[in-house]
């Protein structure tokens, strides 16, 4: 998938028309329909709206626009969470990590739970 058909689907996905993602972006209408349109290269400032406008890590639109390598999505999904915890406070970043230990914790219960230890010892299996 081409850079020009990511913008069209994310703006599909979010139900957006192009004029309100250069809005969003603080981008021309017309630098939008020129990158969309293959007439032209977006440049940072373009790249860096579209960011903006959709709320993601510009590394992930770099990517996409191909001016970054590829990587796997693991990596992809954790720039988006970096660029997320970005935009919060550091009160609510702590936040969100506690929830992340809490439901760690939980998974590591639920599992030990599913799988119990057997407690016997050899002689008593016999």
């Amino acid at each position: 998938m081409n850079f020009s058909e990511w913008l069209t689907l994310e703006l599909a996905n979010r139900g957006w028309s192009r004029s309100e993602a250069a809005r969003r972006g603080n981008i021309s209408s017309s630098m939008f329909d020129k990158v969309i349109n293959g007439h032209s290269k977006p440049g940072t400032r373009f790249l860096d709206g579209i960011a903006q406008a959709f709320g993601i890590s510009p590394i992930i639109v770099y990517r996409k626009a191909g001016l970054l390598p590829s990587v796997n999505t693991d990596k992809i999904a954790f720039d988006e969470w970096q660029n997320l915890l970005a935009q919060l406070s550091p009160e609510e970043q702590e936040e969100m990590r506690q929830i992340a230990v809490m439901k760690i914790e939980r998974n590591r219960k639920a599992e030990k739970s599913s799988h119990p230890v057997n407690t016997k010892s050899k002689k008593e299996q016999k």
